[in-house]
């Protein structure tokens, strides 16, 4: 099985919409989705991925499913401080490595966030599950073997928090020294063995698609939700 996870375009976020580089953008990335399989198209409800899957859809003939646990997260941990618009030096400025485990009682936000990310895990592997694979510790015992390709539109924060998830990565790391930009692809690949599955990552903030906008590298620094 393989995830897309995609980030929607450049944001209003005051509206919840696109702005029009934002919609030039979706419009790129659906030209270039058009070409990817797909077997399911899972949608945030927030407008911003509406917005950017609705290009996608219109283009391949197909409707996606808006699954509300999809929405961004909410990384604000107090006074409109959000956990992966900190700088990287800032978070890194430990003697200590993080833990993939112990991350909560190692940064400010961690309580915060290890509320957040909790149901966010269980609604995602049940939807894994539902696909085959039944979350067991670090890996996944396979039910019964998938070749799909699932696409989410989604938010940064959600995309970043996944990627600590499924490759083991602490929290704070994977927020400090990970990037997607807007409308990117990152895709991960669950590859399978004696009946467990890992998730290996195939493709990472994949903007190629974008080159005719000749947009800066990041076009919406911070924050990123």
């Amino acid at each position: 099985m393989k995830l897309l996870l995609i980030r929607h375009g450049d944001p209003d976020y005051a509206r919840d919409a696109l702005t029009p580089k934002g919609h030039a953008e979706a419009r790129l990335l659906a030209e270039a989705l058009a070409r990817v399989p797909m077997d399911e198209i899972y949608i945030s409800p927030m407008g911003r991925a509406q917005l950017t899957a609705q290009y996608t859809l219109q283009k391949i003939g197909r409707e996606g499913t808006t699954l509300d646990w999809l929405a961004e997260l909410n990384g604000n941990y107090g006074g409109n401080a959000w956990c992966w618009s900190l700088p990287p030096a800032e978070v890194l400025a430990r003697p200590e490595p993080y833990s993939a485990t112990d991350w909560p009682r190692q940064t400010a936000y961690g309580e915060h966030m290890a509320e957040v990310v909790r149901p966010f895990y269980a609604q995602f592997d049940a939807l894994m599950r539902w696909h085959g694979y039944a979350r067991e510790g670090f890996r996944y015992r396979v039910l019964r073997s998938s070749a799909a390709t699932l696409a989410f539109f989604c938010h940064g924060g959600v995309i970043l928090t996944l990627l600590g998830y499924l490759l083991q990565v602490p929290i704070p790391v994977a927020y400090a020294q990970f990037w997607v930009d807007t409308a990117s692809i990152t895709a991960i690949g669950f590859d399978e063995h004696e009946g467990y599955a890992a998730c290996r990552l195939l493709v990472w903030n994949d903007t190629s698609h974008l080159a005719p906008l000749r947009g800066p590298i990041h076009a919406q620094p911070y924050p990123l939700r």
